[in-house]
Parts: structure tokens; C-alpha cells; sequence
């Protein structure tokens, strides 16, 4: 591995005339690891330094050793001594790996202190990136062209939303908000082997990246974006909602849930609606795919109509697992929600992708399937 000094300037410079560009040659992730804490832990596996990225000042880390890292104001502080922020531990040797807070990273980290808080920011190529993302996304058991799969749309999805944490000092977050990122500890040799196979492909569509979204289950039907959110321009051909004829008979086809009266109207009420006593709540108008549009909530301050998407995000995605509600019955002080699939609809069925893969379909015939019209191609690096 080498040092990635000249590769950011690189990639700033590249920044510039993104725009014009049609195409993304290599470029550096910087995911946003730790943000705003009090303090990290951070210890290295080989030879690392630290650089001052303004006056230049530099010091060993020593391979095994502990060190706290603190803010003080806007400085960053390791184990007493100051530096000024941004700083950056670099690696000086192949192989060599960094602990943030005990889990393991690829490559370099950047240090940026504010107001007493300390942020970490992992700096690497997109393709040791994507070895982090993969076994968070998708099982690692599943088949090999399911994985190329995901590969394929996780590239995309990191090359649309690079700057989306531009306002934060990084491109992406490491969480469940952009795509979950683990570092090193969880990759494996069959989601590392799908990165590669799939290295520098992307889904493109009428010649630009596509929106590659993805979900666990449909329940049958995916979904147009346009009754998710708020989708102004006119849905693509490639993300309107269609019929799955592969994931009837996987885990989440049909599930429920049942929520304390109470506390569904305490996260109404956190998400900025006003409600009372709930006294009933039922589903209203449905989406061509037999998704609920909205749900009614009657309680003793009146009736609220409210977007199903909405909704659900604001009760917990992991409880009400879609949007595609068959019942909503209630028993005492609770709410017992029945429906089939988890998550929004739209895009990729990776349970769908997964029996897929079992009958032997190619990653680009899956892609193909889920995302019609649109193809997986080798942009230039």
C-alpha cells in the first residue's frame, strides 16, 4: 500500500472538474467513523505517524500502543500532546492496519477536532471501501453472483453520494444513513472475492449512474419511489414498482408486530404530530404495488392522515417492517400491525436476488431483473 498523500491531492483536484467528467476515475472514500465524541481509542498494527496538516509536525506511533484521543477546543490531543486539526495518521508500509475504539481500518484516518468534540474520518480507495460494506449489507453465505450483486450497486450508490457529508469534513457516514461500514473485522473471503470480481463496475443508466436502492424483502411487488418520498422528477423506467416472483417463500413475507397505544403516540408526537389518546388507526388508500398510502390515526385531539412512509419511519422501521399493511387490529392497550416484506420497496429485493442466485442467474441477469433497462458497465479508473 502506499501512502495516500498524493492520491488526495489527486482527488481534489478531481473534485473540481467532477462536473465535467462523465466518468469517476480512483478516488479516496473519506467515511466519518466516529463523530463528535468526547474521545477515541486509537492503537496500529505496523508503522503509522502522525502529520499536523498545516505546520507539518510528526510523530511515530508505536505499533500495539493505546493512545486516548481527546479535543481541547480546537485541538486534538493524544495522550497529552497537542496537534493542531485536521491531523492525519498515515501508514508507512503495506499490510499495515489501524484501531479506531478496538476495530480494525485500511489505510490512513484523518483527525479534526471542534469545539471539544474529536471526529475520525477513514481515508481509503473505493474498492477496499466496498470489502467493509459488503458483509454489512448482504449475508456472506449467500451465492456468489448475489454478492456481485450487491457489490455492483454498492459502488454505485458510494459513487452518487460521495460529498453527501460534505458539510461534516467527509463523503459518507458509516451507518444504516448512507451504507453501513465496518472496517476490516467483518470482511470475508467471499464478499472480498465478489468486490473483486466486480471491481470498477457500476449501474448505469441513459448513460449515468443509476439510483441503485435496495431493500430485504418486498412481499411480492416492488415499489415506485414517487409514494415513498418526495420524488419531483418523473420516476425512471428502472426504479417503477414491479412484480417479484422470487421471494414469496423467504423469511420476511409475512410478519407483525404489536406496539403499546402509548408509545406510538409518543414517536407521533417526537416527530412533530399532534396526538391525543389514540383511539383507533387503520390504513387508508393503497399504491399499485398493495402498499397502504396513508394511515389514519383517531385520537381525542381529532384524525390525522398521514404518509404511510412517514409513518412507519416515525413508529421504527424495524417494527413496522413495511408499508405494505394487510391489517392493524387492537388488542387492550396495544396495536398489532400485519403485513409482508421489510423495508421501502424500492429497487433491489435482496431476498429476491438471493433465490435468484440459488436458481442460477448471472449478477447481471438479476440487475437486469430488478432494474430494467439499466446495466452494469466498467467505468475508467
Amino acid at each position: 500500500m502506499r501512502s495516500l498523500l498524493p492520491g488526495l491531492l489527486l482527488a481534489a483536484l478531481f473534485q473540481i472538474q467532477l462536473r465535467a467528467a462523465p466518468r469517476l476515475p480512483e478516488t479516496i472514500v473519506k467515511v466519518g467513523i466516529v463523530q463528535n465524541a468526547a474521545s477515541a481509542n486509537i492503537s496500529c498494527e505496523g508503522n503509522y505517524y502522525i502529520y499536523e496538516m498545516g505546520g507539518g509536525e510528526q510523530q511515530r506511533i508505536l505499533p500495539l500502543n493505546d493512545y486516548l484521543i481527546k479535543a481541547s477546543g480546537q485541538k486534538i490531543v493524544i495522550n497529552g500532546k497537542e496537534y493542531t486539526s485536521p491531523a492525519r495518521v498515515v501508514s508507512q508500509e503495506d499490510k499495515a492496519s489501524i484501531r479506531i475504539n478496538g476495530r480494525r481500518y485500511r489505510d490512513n484516518v484523518m483527525l479534526r477536532a471542534a469545539n471539544g468534540k474529536i471526529t475520525v474520518i477513514n481515508e481509503l480507495g473505493i474498492e477496499d471501501y466496498l470489502r467493509g460494506v459488503l458483509p454489512m449489507e448482504i449475508d456472506k453465505g449467500w451465492p456468489a453472483e448475489s454478492l456481485k450483486v450487491q457489490a455492483v450497486i454498492s459502488r454505485t450508490y458510494l459513487l452518487r453520494n460521495m460529498r453527501k457529508h460534505e458539510k461534516d469534513g467527509f463523503d459518507l457516514c458509516s451507518t444504516v444513513h448512507c451504507q453501513v461500514y465496518g472496517g476490516m473485522e467483518p470482511e470475508t473471503e467471499a464478499t472480498n472475492k465478489a468486490v473483486e470480481d466486480t471491481r470498477g463496475e457500476v449501474l448505469v443508466y441513459d448513460g449515468k449512474l443509476a439510483e441503485a436502492l435496495f431493500f430485504a424483502q418486498c412481499g411480492g411487488h416492488t415499489e415506485d419511489p414517487k409514494y415513498v418520498w418526495k420524488w419531483e422528477a418523473a420516476t425512471p423506467e428502472y426504479l417503477k414498482g414491479r412484480k417479484c416472483a422470487f421471494c414469496k417463500d423467504c423469511p420476511h413475507q409475512n410478519w407483525k408486530t404489536r406496539v403499546k397505544a402509548e408509545t406510538i403516540r409518543a414517536r407521533l408526537e417526537k416527530a412533530g404530530f399532534n396526538v391525543g389518546q389514540i383511539k383507533k388507526i387503520s390504513t387508508s388508500g393503497k399504491t399499485p404495488s398493495g402498499r397502504a398510502l396513508n394511515i389514519i390515526v383517531k385520537s381525542s385531539s381529532g384524525k390525522l392522515e398521514i404518509p404511510s412512509g412517514k409513518f412507519r419511519m416515525a413508529i421504527s422501521p424495524d417494527v413496522v417492517r413495511s408499508t405494505m399493511i394487510s391489517d392493524i387490529v387492537r388488542y387492550g392497550d396495544e396495536f398489532e400491525f400485519r403485513g409482508h416484506g421489510w423495508g421501502h420497496g424500492i429497487g433491489l429485493c435482496q431476498w429476491g436476488c438471493k433465490v435468484m442466485g440459488d436458481k442460477n442467474y448471472g449478477y447481471k441477469e438479476i440487475l437486469h431483473y430488478y432494474y430494467p433497462g439499466a446495466t452494469a458497465e466498467k467505468w475508467e479508473e
